[in-house]
């Protein structure tokens, strides 16, 4: 028998190792868990996983990454909600943040749902490089979920329906998406674009929700960011399409608050189009859906519109009819409740001189995460802001710390902690400060 020297069998053991971290690296694929509320950190769940794809000869690409978050406590992933940023370098480099927006959080895991945030860059801005879908985008999505799919172990991730969301060149690339896979499509909000990649009429898209919202006083390319998305509209609905036109009073180009009304929108078409714990798709009738005027932003059940039917948008139901009705006069839609007050207050010394306040807060479709308000004796002390969005509707600030420390507090202070809204304040009971045995 021939015997291997000890030295080779180290050097075919490296090899190995190098072979397989080098794998990972291809690969580039990671869970990331996030501190929860437990630590004052809020998200709903741990599970972030993250997809480098390298470009290659056929793709137009520079690089392109996706984040995908999975809310922990379901068994069965029932969809993706994609969220595709618009064109240049500033709004790719925020795309992966969509993932840790905690009002769409909320809404995926209401509904069991996967998020979804990309980011993809080109040479010399050429958005169309990945806005077109035949130039590489769309093998890349369709990889990355895969990939996820493989690293969760949530094979379902393969199959599910998806739910598409996009700005600008991303509305136009969620509409090709649209027409390419029109039985994987729940719903579509395209916002400030997707109407110049349509061509002819598809009957099979007017049983599939869509939303164009598009901004009144947008100077971006109009005919393109404006008119052909009406235009596309009008012709769907002429097939009684169930679509909708949402023009946002003031608004540009930014996502504004464009949100106020597409979370409820895609909440309630979600509840009607997704048969009950699977990822079945539901045919939708029509006929027990409202109609909205785009001209005079009247609104009526479907059965008592007056006027015609074909030139109005189409709505899940009442309450989001009349969010749109809000939308479309106003610029934004009012919330309906206050947040409900913080849990966990903890009250305690903080060293020698100080107080420190720490609270939880669970995120939900209407208020995110609000504003909170600090009282020290029934007297305001400091407000905290809480979760906004920018210009594409990326989340700031990507993290919130729910904690706060009173360098004047005393062991004689109570206090109380109050999440805030424009309708008002709801507030914690009083508390006194922990004394530390």
């Amino acid at each position: 028998m021939y015997l291997i020297p000890l030295k080779y069998w180290a050097i075919a053991i490296s090899a190995l190792i190098l072979v397989y971290f080098s794998w990972q690296t291809a690969a580039k694929l990671r869970s990331q868990p996030q501190a929860t509320t437990n630590s004052n950190q809020v998200t709903l769940s741990e599970n972030y996983y993250s997809v480098a794809i390298p470009s290659t000869e056929k793709n137009q690409y520079l690089s392109a990454e996706y984040s995908v978050w999975i809310p922990a406590e379901i068994e069965r992933v029932r969809g993706v909600l994609v969220k595709q940023h618009g064109c240049g370098a500033q709004a790719a480099a925020s795309g992966l943040d969509h993932t840790k927006d905690l009002q769409w959080q909320a809404l995926a895991a209401k509904h069991q749902f996967a998020l979804m945030g990309t980011k993809l860059l080109v040479e010399g801005g050429r958005c169309e490089d990945w806005a077109l879908i035949n130039y590489g985008s769309k093998d890349l999505f369709l990889e990355a979920l895969d990939t996820v799919a493989r690293q969760s172990q949530r094979e379902e991730l393969k199959n599910v329906p998806w739910v598409l969301w996009g700005h600008s060149g991303g509305a136009d690339w969620a509409a090709q998406m649209l027409q390419e896979y029109p039985e994987r499509t729940l719903a579509m909000v395209a916002l400030r674009g997707g109407g110049f990649v349509f061509l002819g009429i598809n009957q099979q898209l007017a049983e599939i929700p869509v939303m164009f919202s598009l901004g009144e006083k947008d100077r971006m390319n109009p005919y393109e960011t404006k008119e052909l998305p009406q235009t596309i509209f009008h012709r769907y609905r002429k097939l009684n399409a169930l679509w909708s036109l949402a023009i946002e009073a003031g608004a540009g180009h930014e996502t504004g608050n464009a949100r106020s009304l597409a979370i409820p929108y895609l909440d309630a078409v979600i509840n009607i189009r997704l048969a009950k714990d699977t990822d079945k798709l539901l045919a939708i009738d029509r006929r027990r859906g409202w109609l909205g005027n785009i001209v005079t932003g009247e609104i009526a059940s479907a059965d008592q519109y007056q006027g015609d039917g074909l030139e109005a948008a189409w709505l899940p139901d009442e309450s989001t009819a009349r969010k749109w009705q809000q939308y479309v006069t106003s610029g934004k839609v009012s919330s309906s409740n206050k947040p409900h007050a913080p849990t966990d207050i903890e009250i305690k010394k903080a060293g020698f001189k100080g107080v420190s306040i720490t609270w939880n807060y669970t995120p939900d479709l209407e208020n995110g995460l609000p504003s909170f308000r600090i009282y020290r004796d029934d007297s305001l002390l400091q407000t905290i802001p809480g979760q906004t969005s920018g210009f594409g509707d990326n989340p700031k600030p990507i993290q919130v710390t729910l904690a706060f420390r009173d360098r004047q507090g005393s062991v004689n202070s109570s206090y109380r902690v109050a999440a805030v809204n424009e309708l008002g304040e709801s507030l914690s009971p009083s508390q006194k400060v922990r004394q530390e045995l």
